[in-house]
């Protein structure tokens, strides 16, 4: 019982830790760079913002599937079959959630200087918007509904988008790397399980 339930511990964890890297993968070739392609800025940040909710559920989910199988494995087998690829495989996926924090300290830096100086323009913008309303006075109120609802779509700024997005991919683009490397550790590391349970049994 206890090899059944180890070989189905290991097997639900590489299952898991491909989809992960899947996901990861098609998140970073397929989905994000189609919303680099929306018309406006105010469509992409909500796709954005959606996608980016959505994504982190399943990727959490994902990854503790698969490190719990893997750790699992790993206390359940007995002590001639405790492989360190199970314990290496867990750390794998454990520290692909960590690498938004290891690429993000690199992504503010190039973003900061980019989102201190575009305010300034906004602001002078709308202080000579402001000087020519007083001028027109009330009875272009429906033109100032229109420009109004041109500021709010000038507050998403598209420039901060796109750099919010290809900052993701950035950190995708790591995540499927760590995730790839444990996914294919996993994968020998189970051949490498299968091959010694055969030559146990021609032995």
């Amino acid at each position: 019982m206890a090899s059944r339930t180890v070989s189905t511990l290991k097997f639900v964890g590489t299952i898991s830790l491909g989809l992960l890297t899947g996901l990861s993968y098609s998140l970073t070739t397929l989905t994000l760079p189609t919303l680099l392609t929306l018309p406006s800025a105010t469509s992409a940040s909500k796709a954005f913002a959606n996608l980016n909710a959505s994504s982190l559920l399943h990727l959490r989910t994902l990854a503790g599937v698969s490190s719990t199988s893997f750790l699992l494995a790993y206390l359940l087998s007995p002590r001639s079959q405790k492989h360190p690829y199970l314990l290496l495989t867990t750390l794998f996926i454990v520290s692909s959630g960590f690498t938004e924090y290891l690429v993000q300290p690199y992504m503010t830096k190039t973003t900061t200087s980019t989102r201190t100086v575009k305010p300034r323009s906004k602001k002078g913008k709308g202080r000579q918007m402001d000087s020519s309303y007083e001028v027109l006075g009330a009875s272009d109120r429906d033109s100032e509904g229109t420009i109004s609802g041109e500021e709010m779509d000038e507050d998403v700024n598209g420039e901060e988008i796109r750099q919010q997005v290809e900052g993701y991919m950035k950190i995708n683009i790591a995540k499927t790397i760590v995730a790839g490397i444990g996914f294919a550790m996993s994968t020998i590391g189970i051949w490498g399980d299968g091959a010694a349970d055969l030559v146990i049994i021609e032995m």
